[in-house]
């Protein structure tokens, strides 16, 4: 168990699509390590979400931090997403002091598997649907940055 160094914009990994996992592999030693890495690196990070890349892992996981429970899913797909959309101001872990708005889905589904490799489903919304979305779009090569607007930088 340890916390991993976040890799920041400009790392070629955060623009790459990353690796899907077999299911049997989830049960490695080496994958349930990231796993539990990346949540204690993300409630030190105070984040919401994180995705394997942004600690340079080109694997298809990502956490979620849902009502204070860390969330795994793996392989991850948005199978629906609703008409009705809505902007709100997002930030990224890997885009430290960086802050845009963003129009996503307000209501969406998606297909995974779960830390055990069992098929799961899940529907989400408002916020939970948000984070989803954008810990998906790291597995995916994209970053916030790329479809936010009105991007703004805080200094520390």
């Amino acid at each position: 168990m340890a916390v991993r160094v976040i890799v920041k914009l400009g790392n070629p990994i955060l623009r790459i699509v990353a690796q899907k996992i077999a299911p049997d592999r989830l049960q490695t030693s080496a994958i349930r390590e990231l796993i539990v890495d990346l949540i204690v690196t993300m409630r030190q990070a105070r984040g919401i979400g994180i995705a394997a890349p942004q600690v340079g892992v080109s694997l298809q996981i990502a956490i979620i931090n849902a009502k204070d429970k860390p969330f795994v899913i793996v392989n991850p797909i948005v199978t629906k997403k609703s008409l009705r959309s809505s902007v709100a101001e997002e930030g990224c872990l890997s885009i430290p002091g960086v802050f845009g708005q963003v129009r996503r889905p307000e209501n969406i589904s998606v297909a995974y598997l779960d830390e055990r490799g069992q098929p799961r489903t899940a529907k989400a919304s408002g916020m939970l649907a948000r984070v989803f979305q954008h810990e998906i779009d790291h597995l995916n090569g994209i970053l916030f940055i790329d479809r936010a607007t009105n991007l703004t930088e805080t200094r520390s």
